[in-house]
C-alpha cells in the first residue's frame, strides 16, 4: 500500500456516507501500487485516439469506443482514419502488446471499465454555443450501463458548468453507486499531439474529491508534469481561455501587420523584438492569415455564446474574432491589386489545410480563401501534401506542386510546408505566367526574397512587410 494514501484512510472508514462498493474499483486503483488502468476511451477522433494509444502505451488497459463500425473496422487492424504524427507506430505497437482494443458495444466498454473518458466532439450549435448533443448521448448509455461508480471524465471542450451539471443529473437517475465526474482538458496540437501528450506543460483536472484526485494521479503516473487540481468549472474555463488568448496573440500580430504595412515596417522584424521579453514569448506571433481548425473559431464563438447566457461582455475576443475573420479577404484584395482583375486569371493556391502537419481542413482559411477567389471568376489549382478531397469542387488539386504551379498567373501561399521551402524558385519563375508570388504565411526570408526576386524576376508580397518587385528591390536596415 502507497504510503501517499495512509492518512486519510481512516478518515475515509469513518465517513459515515462513504459506501464501499460504490469505490471498490477505485480503490484497487489507489491501493495496489503497480496496478494499471482499465479505462474505455470513447470517441476516436483526433483527442480521443491520441489519449487512448498513449494510455495504452504507457502501460493502462484501453478499449475505444466509437459508433461507426467502419472506423472500428480501420482501427482493428492497424490503420487510421485520419492522419497525427507518429500515432501510427505507437498504435500498432499498443495493439501487438495487447494494450488496446476497439468496439462499438458501449455496454460491454462501460462495464469493464474503472475509468471513462468522453473525448466526443462538441460542435457549432446554430447561435454559435456548443452543441452537447453528442456529450449527453454518451452520459445516458453510461447511466443506463454502468453497474458501479467509475469516474467519468470529461475531456470534451464543455461550457462552464456543463461538468456539474452532468454530475447531477446522474446523481439524480442513478439508483447505482454514484459516478463521480471529472473535467481534464486537452491542449494537444494537431501534428504535435503525440509528443504533447507525453510532454505537457501542464495537465489540468476539475475535481471534487481526494479519490478523483487519485485516479488522475495514477492515470498520468509516468508523465512528468504538474497536475493543476481545480474546481470543475475553472477547469473548463482554463481550457476556453487559454484558446481565446492564443488566438487574441494571433489577431494582435495580424493587426500590427496590417499598420505595419501602412508604416513601412516589417512585422517580422516587430515580432522577433516583441518576442525577446519573456512576459510575451515568441509563440504565436507569425503574421498571416489568421487561424483556423476544429478549436479556435468554435471555442472562441462558445466563449462569446457563454458571454451572452451570462449577461457579461467579452470585447476583446468578439475583436479577436472580426479581425480574423477579415484576413482572407485582406489576402484576395492583395491578389487584386498585383493582377488587376481574377477573372480567368489561374491562381495556384499552395497548402489547403488549416495548419502543417495536418490533414484538418476545418474552418482551414483556404476555405474562405477559395471562394473569394472564385467569386471573382479565378480558376482555382491546388496542392497540398496531405489533402487528397477538397470540399470545393471547382478547386483542381494536383499531386505535383510544380503541375498546379504550371501557366499560373499566381502563387498564393496558404499554409506553410516545409516542401515548400525546398521551391526551385528559376523552375517556378519559367512555369508562371504572371510572376506573382502572395505569402500568406511569412514563410520566407524577406532579405533572402530580394535575391529571388532579382535573379528570377518575381514579385514577392508578404503580409506586414513591404513588397519585393525584381526592378526596384530594396534592402531595410537590418535590425540591431
Amino acid at each position: 500500500m502507497g504510503s501517499y494514501f495512509r492518512p486519510f484512510i481512516g478518515k475515509l472508514r469513518a465517513n459515515s456516507t462513504f459506501q464501499s462498493i460504490q469505490r471498490k474499483t477505485v480503490f484497487r486503483i489507489m491501493w495496489w501500487e503497480g496496478f494499471n488502468v482499465k479505462v474505455a476511451v470513447i470517441g476516436t477522433g483526433y483527442v480521443g485516439l491520441v489519449t487512448g494509444t498513449c494510455l495504452a502505451y504507457s502501460g493502462h488497459s484501453v478499449v475505444c469506443v466509437d459508433s461507426s463500425a467502419e472506423k472500428i473496422a480501420i482501427l482493428s487492424s492497424g490503420g487510421l482514419p485520419l492522419w497525427e504524427q507518429g500515432l501510427d507506430e505507437l498504435l500498432n505497437e499498443t495493439i501487438k502488446l495487447g494494450r488496446i482494443c476497439f468496439t462499438t458495444d458501449m455496454k460491454s466498454a462501460v462495464q469493464s471499465s474503472d475509468v471513462l473518458i468522453v473525448c466526443v466532439g462538441t460542435p457549432w450549435g446554430p447561435g454559435g454555443e456548443a452543441d452537447l448533443d453528442p456529450l449527453w448521448s454518451v452520459v445516458r448509455q453510461v447511466a443506463l450501463y454502468c453497474k458501479q461508480g467509475p469516474f467519468l471524465i470529461i475531456k470534451s471542450t464543455v461550457p462552464v458548468g456543463t461538468s456539474d451539471e452532468i454530475e447531477q443529473w446522474l446523481h439524480t437517475v442513478q439508483t447505482k453507486p454514484s459516478i463521480e465526474v471529472i473535467h481534464n482538458p486537452e491542449f494537444l496540437r494537431q501534428g504535435a499531439a503525440v509528443y504533447d501528450f507525453f510532454h505537457p506543460d501542464r495537465i489540468v483536472a476539475g475535481c471534487r474529491t481526494i479519490q478523483a484526485r487519485s485516479v488522475i494521479t495514477e492515470l498520468y503516473k509516468d508523465i512528468a508534469a504538474h497536475v493543476y487540481f481545480c474546481d470543475r468549472r475553472s477547469s473548463e474555463l482554463i481550457k476556453y481561455a487559454s484558446n481565446a488568448f492564443l488566438a487574441m496573440k494571433i489577431s494582435f500580430i495580424n493587426m500590427m501587420a496590417d499598420f505595419s504595412e501602412h508604416t513601412g515596417a516589417r512585422i517580422d522584424v516587430v515580432a522577433a523584438g516583441m518576442g525577446m521579453d519573456r512576459r510575451i514569448g515568441k509563440s504565436f506571433l507569425q503574421a498571416g492569415i489568421g487561424y483556423g481548425g476544429s478549436c479556435f473559431p468554435k471555442d472562441l464563438q462558445a466563449l462569446l455564446s457563454m458571454g451572452h447566457k451570462w449577461n457579461c461582455s467579452l470585447p476583446l475576443l468578439e475583436s479577436t474574432v472580426s479581425i480574423n475573420a477579415q484576413r482572407p479577404q485582406h489576402l484576395v484584395d492583395k491578389l487584386l491589386h498585383a493582377l488587376g482583375t481574377l477573372k480567368a486569371k489561374r491562381i495556384a493556391l499552395l497548402g489547403l489545410t488549416f495548419k502543417p502537419m495536418t490533414d484538418d481542413l476545418r474552418e482551414a482559411t483556404s476555405l474562405a480563401v477559395s471562394r473569394l477567389c472564385l467569386q471573382h471568376g479565378a480558376d482555382l489549382h491546388a496542392y497540398d501534401p496531405f489533402v487528397r478531397d477538397y470540399p470545393i469542387a471547382e478547386v483542381v488539386l494536383h499531386r505535383d506542386m510544380y503541375e498546379a504551379i504550371d501557366s499560373a498567373d499566381a502563387i498564393v501561399i496558404l499554409t506553410e510546408w516545409e516542401q515548400l521551402h525546398d521551391l526551385d524558385w528559376q523552375l517556378v519563375s519559367q512555369k508562371l505566367r504572371t510572376r506573382v508570388v502572395i505569402d500568406g504565411r511569412n514563410m520566407f526570408d524577406w532579405d533572402d526574397m530580394q535575391h529571388v526576386a532579382d535573379t528570377c524576376h518575381i514579385t514577392y508580397i508578404s503580409m506586414g512587410r513591404p513588397v519585393i518587385y525584381a526592378s526596384t528591390a530594396m534592402k531595410s536596415p537590418d535590425p540591431v
